[in-house]
């Protein structure tokens, strides 16, 4: 109970407004005095204690952020693993300003243009760097868990160059064992799945292998796990065993101690190398747990070690909390240890492990949900042979090469290398049943479900998951499989819905009628060579319900759009495709050609721009025109055929290109921008001009996605947000407080 005090402490501090903050912190500092006077609230102190170091943590890192549009001279010290992207290497490192000594110094994420060779971890180099703004708040949320306060560019420069050799360091060594992994083995994928598996060095994985994993729930499998640190400290712990034979004086030193002790140091100099991820961390430290109160004699209950691990994860890093592997491993080991330990039959091993496994998926299920928005069907199946599969055959001789990649001298090179070659050999051998699997119909399982379902679960899953009656458990079983059911509301006919998706420095448009999804852009910015599509746009797709994209109009054909096509011909049904290219689109897509038709009372329109980029959607509602030209370049953006007067009007993404659009026809403006777009001297300006024309103006960079409903009366409704930082979360508040009446101009 006290740790969970403590939680509640930490996701107060990290899911509370920022403008609150300060109001926030004044309101708990005064009940300190009378919790301390009071001694049965004094366990209370922890809640404040949560809160005030989550926020000291959570300001440590952005505090020193900054944002500028032009260059800046740094020195960058790597401290990660560089890993391949299609726009560069990627790398975090702490940053220093030679020519501004006022600016802390800080860590940042840097990209750095394909070159030959990566930089090391650990190196010091003088880069020609521009920073730029987080894509939205998800990105912000996700710098901030990895205590990353600001993202930069390095632009080509004669400036770059290395100052300092990397001195020794974990990362060094981390570097080092992947090196000989990928060297070694010569399949690509295979190669980067067992230098995940050695050292936690996941760069290297590609998207299919994240998206056959993902659809297989087997990434708690891939990188580092609590499996792999108690796996390890069990052979330490055998090995030190046999060590304590041959000391000169065994009797000074009980076997058990020396062994305890040597398996938890071993265990957290593994866990340090593997990069100390939340679930090697909270392994860590119940196997701690675990022995010192074993070789105390003391009796503590199983959630004891729990609590603890709890305990010591969120003192060491608050902000492990904004994490999906925290929670997902706490809960599974939460489910292991309270549920599951007490019905394990140790005369019915298989019949054990199947039930835990059947135990745990349960009791993930909510979190799963609320974090993936899907849930993988084949989980089970995957699970039954991959677990063993990783546990005996990958696992062991992957860590034992590991060691030998350390340990000096020939010989252990070459057992590491056969040891390589054996894990390969399995790992390219479990891969086309991993293939299937991920590729059976119904796979994965979307999910949106309303806020009230959220409410229904907890009891449920209770109840599924004690030993009551058959029936009762069956009951409880549907209740919690309801989530599955189609759920997602849909539009009236004659009803248009309009998602603006938040995608930063791009632009990403969901349109819904009562039985059509189309989608104008692909999210992408330069650079991001389709995984801001699968990050952002995707999911929502899978979310909306819709058994297929029955639209998808997007700009010319660029490396990163070609890679959102791409990803998306593979990971939905889609109908048609079209493009503005010059002189013609391949024989796959279509040519975006002026063109009109209906869907479910709702009339749409497409145009090409004038030039070669971009295409324009038109769609009416309810008498209402919506005109989509974010696509649009710096020059004119009007198409080759005369455009309807549009009540609502999805910006183009230069300003120059939206300062040729009146706002006297438009009421409701939308932009979907960066935050440093939308500060930007131009933005601002535009902005003011608007706003005296009487036009309402929504961005993205100031409140998250935009959702609108174009009523069948010729009303226009934004349905109500909570504050971007909730994440997935406004999803599901929104769903259950369905849409308010906000003033849109004179539309509503």
């Amino acid at each position: 109970m006290r740790c969970m005090l403590l939680l509640g402490g930490v996701l107060l501090a990290l899911w509370t407004p920022g403008p609150w903050q300060h109001g926030l912190t004044l309101l708990l500092l005064g009940t300190a005095p009378l919790l301390l006077c009071l001694p049965r609230a004094r366990v209370g102190l922890l809640l404040l204690l949560g809160s005030l170091h989550a926020q000291h943590a959570a300001n440590s890192v952005r505090a020193p952020a900054i944002q500028m549009a032009d260059r800046v001279l740094i020195e960058a010290r790597i401290d990660s693993i560089p890993a391949a992207t299609d726009s560069g290497w990627q790398f975090d490192a702490w940053v220093s300003f030679p020519r501004q000594p006022a600016w802390p110094a800080q860590r940042a994420r840097l990209t750095l243009p394909r070159v030959k060779s990566a930089p090391h971890a650990g190196e010091t180099w003088q880069f020609a760097a521009q920073f730029v703004a987080a894509a939205g708040p998800e990105q912000a949320r996700a710098l901030l868990r990895d205590h990353v306060s600001s993202m930069a560019r390095v632009t080509d420069s004669s400036m770059n160059r290395r100052l300092r050799m990397a001195p020794w360091s974990l990362d060094g060594l981390r570097a080092n064992v992947a090196a000989h992994i990928i060297a070694r083995v010569a399949d690509p994928a295979a190669a980067a799945l067992l230098a995940a598996l050695a050292v936690g060095a996941t760069g290297d994985v590609t998207t299919q292998q994240w998206r056959v994993f993902n659809a297989t729930g087997l990434t708690h499998l891939v990188a580092i796990s609590g499996m792999h640190v108690t796996f390890f400290a069990m052979l330490s712990m055998g090995m030190a065993r046999l060590l304590w034979r041959r000391l000169p004086t065994p009797s000074r030193v009980r076997r058990e101690l020396f062994a305890a002790a040597v398996g938890i140091v071993l265990a957290l100099g593994y866990a340090l190398l593997s990069g100390f991820s939340v679930p090697a961390q909270r392994t860590v430290v119940m196997l701690t747990a675990f022995l010192l109160v074993r070789e105390c004699a003391r009796a503590a209950g199983p959630a004891w070690s729990v609590a603890a691990a709890l305990t010591v994860v969120l003192l060491f890093d608050p902000l492990a909390a904004l994490s999906a592997g925290f929670w997902l491993s706490f809960m599974a080991v939460a489910a292991i240890v309270l549920i599951a330990g007490a019905r394990m039959q140790p005369a019915a091993t298989l019949r054990a492990a199947l039930q835990t496994q059947w135990l745990v998926t349960l009791a993930l299920l909510p979190a799963t949900i609320a974090i993936f928005g899907s849930f993988s069907a084949v989980g089970m199946l995957a699970n039954a042979l991959a677990i063993p599969t990783f546990t005996f055959l990958l696992v062991p001789p992957i860590l034992i090469a590991t060691a030998g990649y350390l340990l000096p001298g020939s010989s252990a090179q070459w057992c590491a290398d056969q040891l390589v070659d054996l894990a390969a050999a399995v790992a390219s051998a479990l891969w086309p049943f991993l293939t299937f699997c991920a590729e059976l119909p119904a796979a994965v399982w979307p999910a949106m479900p309303l806020a009230s379902w959220y409410l229904l679960i907890l009891p449920a899953l209770l109840l599924a998951l004690s030993p009551v009656s058959r029936s009762l458990r069956v009951i409880a079983l549907c209740a919690v499989f309801t989530v599955f059911l189609p759920q997602s509301p849909r539009p009236a006919v004659g009803e248009l819905w309009v998602d603006v998706l938040d995608v930063g420095a791009s632009s990403a448009v969901m349109l819904r009628t009562t039985h059509r999804l189309l989608l104008y852009g692909t999210g992408e910015k330069f650079g991001s060579a389709g995984r801001s599509f699968d990050s952002r746009v995707l999911p929502q797709l899978r979310r909306s319900g819709y058994r297929a994209l029955d639209l998808w109009v997007t700009s010319s054909l660029g490396r990163d759009v070609q890679a959102a096509l791409l990803r998306g011909a593979a990971q939905l049904q889609l109908h048609r495709i079209e493009v503005r290219a010059e002189p013609r689109p391949p024989p796959e897509l279509n040519a975006c050609t002026p063109r009109a038709w209906r869907w479910d009372g709702i009339e749409f329109q497409v145009a090409p721009q004038r030039g070669p980029r971009g295409c324009l959607l038109y769609a009416r509602a309810g008498g209402r025109w919506l005109e989509l030209a974010a696509d649009a370049g710096r020059a004119s953006v009007a198409a080759d055929t005369a455009a309807p007067p549009a009540a609502v009007l999805l910006l183009p993404r230069t300003a120059s290109a939206a300062a040729q659009r009146s706002a006297g026809n438009h009421s409701l403006l939308l932009a979907s921008l960066s935050s440093s777009e939308w500060e930007s001297p131009a933005w601002l300006g535009l902005r003011q001009r608007w706003a005296r024309d009487g036009a309402v103006i929504l961005a993205t960079a100031a409140g998250g996605h935009i959702r609108l409903r174009m009523l069948a009366d010729g009303r226009v409704r934004r349905r109500s947000l909570l504050q971007p930082a909730l994440g997935r979360l406004q999803d599901v508040a929104a769903a259950l407080f369905g849409y308010d009446s906000r003033p849109c101009g004179n539309l509503c």
